[in-house]
């Protein structure tokens, strides 16, 4: 039995055929080009995407595939009728326009509260969702007659599917409108930012009949860094993840819901019934658009050319590419800063020490996380984990064993483990104990040396600041 697996990213949408026994059989992958209409501001084409959408749905019908999962890039905002029409482009999670709302009276003011705090964030879709209702009248008007839903991409792939305004327990709990550990509305922030309460969706779980589209079931639907921690393995604590595709996104698996702070977010990892597992997530907005961004400037012509540069030191150079800003700590408007160049900086160290400032900036997430859970080992997946030169670093800066599986597209595989589980060749224990996992390649720490350092590198970040 073939299974079928939707990967919506934010520069493509990927569908990934998996055997009974989780081997890829079929990949195809459709470009959905990324939008700046203005400066801070990041959306995808809505109707575009729903095209992809519905033609992956397709291909996989026609390929035998009976039953379908999906997982959506997460912190998104779209409008949508009831015909299921897009009202608005997709805001995506590296869009920057909610900095128009938080830095103005009041939400100036109430960011400072401890419950607002964790919400009024540049990135939050509680706050795209407050940008959309003041600058879009028209669509408040018809939220209110319920003739028009706003949500994130997951509850409108959700809606094209099964025609109801639902969402994922994972997808949801990363709104600010619904609490991960009370499983609730949050009533205070509906009233205090006075969002009309017909916005929210009725709360799945992740493992659930979401309906038939085109002759296919499609059983599964969960955030993508969640998926990834299904199909690393780490539903409990001690192990950690870091998924690098457009950006890198660190996650450990804790025993329960908790705040976290200072720029890491609690993470409702998967609900199943009455089983719930939890983690929490750092995340740095540019990585492997870093390396995109070397090959435009033809300073790389392929990510695999970076294992060329094992044993090549950089002296004193420091770059640290935080081209979209930084997390963790909270520097939204973060920008790249270069220093140490000389005649002698040929292209190799300087390529070589940007990969080093990637790995130092996720350090700085892995070191906050530190204080929160411990982290016995980390296993890594996305395109620029397959970067050996990568893998090594990292396991020097974080200095744990860091693995990686043979099959780098985590969160595909977490979502095919899920198909599973929904139809019924695997169980809720199966997946706790990794059965789907296999490691291929593991790099102790200390391999290769790092010679940026990360006091330097905290130094410099700490000191980037929004200008007003």
């Amino acid at each position: 039995m073939s299974l079928g697996v939707i990967d919506v990213g934010t520069t493509n949408v990927k569908l990934i055929i998996y055997s009974s026994e989780l081997e890829p059989q079929y990949q195809e992958v459709i470009n959905v080009p990324t939008l700046f209409p203005r400066s801070y501001y990041v959306e995808q084409d809505a109707s575009t995407l729903r095209g992809a959408f519905r033609h992956l749905i397709n291909v996989a019908r026609d390929r035998g595939v009976k039953f379908l999962g999906i997982s959506t890039y997460r912190a998104s905002t779209i409008a949508w009728d009831r015909s299921g029409n897009p009202l608005t482009n997709i805001v995506t999670w590296l869009d920057r326009r909610g900095l128009e709302i938080i830095n103005r009276f009041p939400y100036n003011l109430l960011r400072r509260l401890p419950l607002m705090s964790s919400v009024l964030i540049p990135t939050s879709p509680v706050v795209q969702i407050l940008w959309l209702l003041r600058n879009r009248r028209d669509i408040l008007e018809r939220v209110s007659r319920s003739e028009t839903y706003i949500g994130t991409l997951s509850s409108y792939l959700a809606y094209l599917v099964s025609g109801k305004y639902i969402n994922d327990a994972t997808n949801e709990a990363l709104t600010g409108l619904w609490h991960p550990g009370r499983l609730e509305r949050i009533g205070v922030i509906y009233d205090v930012l006075k969002i009309p309460r017909e916005v929210g969706p009725e709360v799945t779980d992740n493992v659930y009949e979401y309906g038939e589209i085109d002759g296919v079931r499609v059983g599964v639907l969960i955030a993508d860094q969640q998926a990834a921690m299904i199909g690393e393995g780490c539903l409990t604590s001690g192990c950690g993840k870091v998924t690098n595709g457009t950006g890198s996104f660190v996650d450990v698996a804790i025993d329960k819901f908790r705040l976290a702070g200072d720029g890491l977010l609690p993470l409702l990892v998967l609900k199943i019934g009455n089983s719930l597992f939890y983690g929490v997530e750092g995340f740095l907005p540019a990585t492997g658009s870093v390396i995109d961004w070397l090959i435009k400037l033809g300073l790389l012509s392929t990510p695999q050319e970076l294992d060329r540069l094992m044993g090549i030191r950089i002296g004193d150079l420091v770059v640290i590419p935080a081209l979209a800003g930084v997390n963790v700590p909270q520097r939204p408007c973060a920008r790249g800063f270069i220093d140490g160049l000389t005649l002698d900086t040929n292209r190799e160290v300087f390529v070589r020490a940007v990969v080093e400032g990637i790995v130092q900036l996720v350090a700085l997430i892995f070191d906050k996380i530190r204080g929160i859970a411990n982290v016995g080992f980390v296993r890594v997946d996305g395109g620029l984990s397959r970067s050996n030169l990568f893998l090594k670093l990292l396991a020097t800066a974080l200095g744990v064993r860091v693995e990686r599986q043979f099959d780098v597209e985590a969160t595909a595989r977490g979502v095919a483990a899920l198909l599973k589980v929904f139809t019924g060749e695997l169980n809720l224990r199966d997946l706790i104990d990794g059965v789907h996992v296999k490691v291929e390649t593991v790099a102790e720490p200390n391999e290769e040396k790092l010679s940026l350092s990360r006091s330097v590198v905290r130094r410099i970040v700490e000191g980037m600041r929004c200008r007003t």
